[in-house]
């Protein structure tokens, strides 16, 4: 069955046709409307969730500060092109993203609100994506739970407000995703060259990925529905637009730098992201369970319920549409030899719909089953937050347990809560209780435990100290440090790397003025002596020190600023 395009919609959202299910006639004006004013409400919605007090906390090292430190560089050096890190070409990534925080920060300055809202933007318009989705398969009522479920599902409305492309790449994703599965509903050949858009964008954030998961989705379906009728349909000019958006930036660069871009960008960063170990982020194979069940949250419980609700319905386009999307995701990158948390977010908006319909419909079963996982999951949550923090910084958590306890109360009490309700049958309050979980999380977030965390990360106040102190030819360098982004971001200098006493001896010989950083756990190398005798320690801020050497040399046979 093929649903046709509202005629009144096709001059600026060709995209929202009329729901699969049962064939209903398109509606009318006035509830196309209302489904419209609805799509209005859960962008807005999602975007005030996903920037509220978005510039509280510094950047988290080290993508954070790295990335925004690549987008400044491209003002700095007028080059948009190929990107520089720390005064360096950056083959790593494509550069979309980098381009719009690039935007901001010549609009505004880079502060840490400015650098994460591309990230609020794009999630919000993940959620909005959602919704059209959901009600393509469902209707606008899937559509509006669908939205509100992924704008609270933990990883997403988290990566959402940090100042990574992540977001971005879903967004980009999803909308293509989107567009193919109304070109096959529809029929429209419009909307096929407007998926290849997307994809091409996507790749311009990402990399190939950006085509590479929805293709497979796509490739998936043509095989369960045995139905390839949209791709002969295609014009030309869709792959030629996506080779064109996606690909152009990848020739250029080739072009311009050759082998050395070819071996890094394509090479290392593209095929050996997969078939091997890209900068030491090995995983086991389940890698991605514990991420699902920590990320999921406060809606991880009824994942199992979904899975068999939709496998029980999987003649449905719908139901296809989401094992087949969540599936491969998840295949794809627990085959992967690298493995990082943020690679499944592109899983959540197809996970949220499938839980949507799950809870419009629930069966009774199902739905019973879900209840009894509510407490564990919660527990779960709690436990391995606190388990991760306890690992990594002991001493920090005992001194936070006020603001980080205030947190997990606020994260256990709603799924309680909910299991509670269920229990006597008070289904919509249970729901009620789970979206307001991370809406009333948030607040406590920003005015309570990101506040009181701060004093325990003084690599900003370091920057500030060394910024209010230096000579604008000095230099800053930092010992064995190079996963500390944020010194350089909040220095607004080029930073210095030392990982040994030779590289330690060429900054002292190359700069007269010269700041060194010294990290708390220091190399086994290092010493105060291995500083000149006139160096001066300056700064002691959480076990960093920060010394000042001033004046020329010793070189040692070294060529340098003398």
């Amino acid at each position: 069955m093929a649903a046709e395009p509202h005629g009144g919609n096709r001059r600026w959202l060709p995209a929202v046709v009329r729901p699969l299910t049962g064939g209903q006639a398109a509606p009318p004006a006035r509830s196309a409307a209302a489904e419209y004013r609805w799509l209005i409400a859960v962008t807005l919605a999602a975007l005030l969730l996903f920037g509220y007090g978005l510039g509280a906390g510094s950047l988290w090292d080290q993508d954070e500060p790295k990335y925004a430190g690549v987008s400044r560089e491209i003002l700095e050096t007028g080059d948009p092109i190929t990107l520089h890190s720390n005064g360096r070409p950056w083959f790593v990534h494509p550069p979309l993203f980098f381009w719009l925080q690039a935007l901001t920060g010549w609009a505004f300055g880079f502060t840490e609100a400015t650098v994460r809202i591309w990230s609020a933007i794009s999630g919000a318009g993940a959620v909005a994506v959602t919704f059209l989705l959901a009600r393509l398969f469902y209707g606008p009522a899937t559509g509006v739970l669908a939205a509100a479920i992924l704008a609270t599902t933990f990883q997403f409305l988290v990566q959402s407000r940090l100042g990574v492309f992540d977001p971005t790449l879903v967004l980009f994703m999803v909308l293509a995703l989107y567009m193919y599965l109304v070109s096959y509903t529809s029929g429209s050949s419009r909307a096929a060259v407007w998926a290849w858009v997307w994809a091409g964008l996507a790749t311009l954030t990402k990399g190939p990925i950006g085509l590479l998961l929805p293709a497979m989705a796509v490739v998936g379906l043509w095989f369960v529905r045995r139905d390839r009728s949209a791709w002969r349909r295609t014009p030309l000019v869709g792959p030629a637009l996506f080779c064109l958006i996606g690909l152009s930036w990848y020739l250029i660069e080739a072009l311009r730098h050759g082998e050395p871009f070819l071996r890094s960008a394509v090479g290392y960063y593209l095929f050996n992201r997969f078939f091997g170990v890209v900068e030491n982020q090995p995983g086991p194979w389940w890698f991605y369970v514990p991420v699902l069940i920590v990320g999921a949250f406060p809606w991880t419980a009824f994942l199992p319920a979904a899975v068999v609700y939709h496998t029980r319905r999987r003649r449905e386009l719908g139901s296809q549409v989401i094992l087949l999307w969540s599936g491969i995701t998840l295949l794809f990158y627990s085959l992967a030899g690298t493995k990082l948390p943020n690679y499944v977010l592109p899983v959540y908006p197809l996970l949220a719909i499938g839980i949507a319909r799950l809870w419009e419909e629930s069966p009774t079963g199902l739905m019973r089953t879900a209840t009894g996982l509510l407490a564990a999951t919660a527990a779960a949550f709690v436990a391995a937050i606190a388990l991760h923090g306890w690992t990594k910084f002991p001493s920090e958590m005992l001194e936070l347990r006020g603001p980080l306890a205030a947190a997990a109360a606020v994260f256990a009490a709603g799924p309680l809560l909910a299991a509670g309700l269920m229990l006597i049958r008070r289904r919509l309050p249970a729901l009620a209780a789970l979206l307001l979980t991370p809406v009333v999380a948030v607040p406590v977030l920003v005015h309570l435990t990101l506040p009181a965390m701060e004093r325990y990360r003084p690599l900003p106040r370091i920057a500030r100290a060394i910024t209010g102190a230096a000579h604008p030819s000095d230099a800053v360098a930092a010992v064995e440090m190079n996963m500390s982004a944020s010194l350089g971001f909040y220095t607004g200098r080029r930073i210095v790397w030392v990982e040994s006493p030779g590289d330690l001896a060429q900054a002292i010989c190359d700069h007269r003025r010269l700041f060194v950083v010294v990290p708390p756990h220091q190399p086994s190398w290092w010493t105060p002596a291995s500083l000149p005798a006139g160096a001066r320690l300056q700064v002691e801020d959480g076990g960093y020190r920060i010394f000042l050497k001033e004046g020329p040399g010793p070189c040692s046979g070294r060529e340098g600023a003398q």
